[in-house]
């Protein structure tokens, strides 16, 4: 029953669509990969950084190295 409901969902969703010949092409600037860029870095990198420093600052402390 819900697979019929989602078969429908689905088809309506893809009559939607534009044909593949006739999508518009998106270009990106130089500035906007960097932006992108370095806010990926920001958001995922650093935190783990973070995360892993702390995690070995305790591991230190619990051995008694610090």
């Amino acid at each position: 029953m819900i697979w019929k409901r989602l078969r429908k969902y689905a088809d309506d969703q893809e009559a939607k669509l534009p044909p593949e010949g006739e999508k518009d092409e998106v270009h990106v600037s130089f500035k906007e990969r960097l932006v992108m860029a370095l806010t990926a870095y920001v958001v995922i990198v650093l935190p783990c950084l973070l995360v892993l420093i702390g995690l070995c600052l305790l591991a230190c402390w619990l051995f008694g190295l610090l």
